[in-house]
């Protein structure tokens, strides 16, 4: 598979999680580089990582990706979801507060002062609220599933860009140090 994005992006590591954990191999395009951008922007007009060719395909999104893997080569080690609907929920959940934390960085790398701001105070708020939730949801944490490492690639990026202040994200603290030495995990930890 060749996967376009970066080692830091947690969408992107996501994916690389549960490739190596369905056994298949990445072929990886750095989009940090010019080159990497380049390449890109022939094969997706959305020009947002992770994009993957696979199968003679063109996949969008690392959703789509993580469906198209495990839909033809299972799950691996990966937990399949019990109720589709109840992880889908999970991970809408998970990309929300990611998405808010995002927002906040890039608009702080590129020199907007927005700390203490209503809107930066809003975001950190929706963060919270929502790891607060997940922190309340029976069973999540109990096994190494799609929900599972997407929060732990979101609570690392979190760390890693010093974006959010993962200590307030006590409820969902334990998954983190359950599957802290998940080869995958280990293997694609974010790092400078």
């Amino acid at each position: 598979m060749k996967l376009y994005g970066t080692t830091t992006s947690p969408f992107v590591r996501r994916v690389r999680i549960v490739a190596q954990e369905v056994g298949v191999t990445v072929a990886r395009i750095d989009t940090a580089t010019e080159a990497g951008q380049a390449e890109l922007r022939e094969v997706t007009p959305i020009r947002r990582v992770p994009i993957a060719v696979i199968d003679g395909r063109t996949l969008f999104d690392s959703r789509a990706i993580i469906d198209w893997l495990t839909t033809t080569r299972g799950y691996g080690e990966i937990a399949p979801p019990r109720d589709r609907w109840r992880e889908g929920n999970l991970l809408n959940a998970i990309d929300a507060a990611l998405d808010s934390v995002i927002q906040l960085f890039y608009l702080r790398r590129d020199g907007v002062a927005i700390d203490g701001t209503p809107f930066a105070t809003r975001q950190l708020e929706r963060a919270d609220a929502i790891f607060a939730w997940l922190g309340a949801q029976p069973g999540l944490g109990m096994q190494f599933g799609l929900a599972e490492l997407s929060l732990i690639c979101a609570l690392d990026w979190m760390d890693f860009r010093n974006t959010y202040p993962t200590e307030r994200a006590a409820s969902v603290a334990h998954l983190r140090i359950a599957f802290a030495d998940h080869p995958s995990v280990l293997a694609t930890k974010p790092h400078a």
